[in-house]
């Protein structure tokens, strides 16, 4: 009985051995772990940042002439010309200037024509939109 009793105490000690050798394992894991997950809660807020903020239109310190092109013929009495927008390009870090082009509209929507919008950091080009009649029209002139 001795010998089960001491055998017994051995196994105890070498469970408890180990589960303090898995306890302080698990606390270093927490720890690394939660270091990268906040490095990668870190990278990922300034990638979408950098992408972000590559999406977003340029200011000029002046507006780009406006060039006239020809109209094509009209399709038909129910399209409208819709004005070519400018388009600011990431690569030229310039507007450039899109075509326009004959449209139907939709059934109670109107085009509100794109525009040149000021600020104390320059002139920003704010695309043309189709709006809903039920909607008020939030444009700046």
């Amino acid at each position: 009985m001795k010998k089960n009793e001491d055998l017994q105490k051995v196994v105890q000690h070498s469970i408890k051995v180990e589960s303090v050798m898995n306890k302080t394992e698990t606390d270093v894991l927490t720890k690394i772990y939660r270091r990268s997950n906040k490095f990668i809660w870190l990278i990922s807020i300034a990638g979408m940042g950098l992408f972000l903020n590559s999406c977003v239109a340029g200011y000029v310190a002046t507006e780009p002439s406006y060039i006239e092109n020809s109209r094509p013929d009209r399709p038909s009495n129910l399209h409208v010309w819709i004005d070519g927008d400018w388009v600011w390009s990431n690569r030229t870090k310039v507007y450039v200037r899109n075509n326009g082009y004959w449209s139907k509209p939709s059934r109670g929507r109107t085009y509100i024509a794109g525009h040149w919008q000021s600020s104390p950091r320059g002139s920003r080009w704010v695309p043309g939109h189709w709006q809903g009649h039920g909607r008020m029209m939030n444009h700046v002139n």
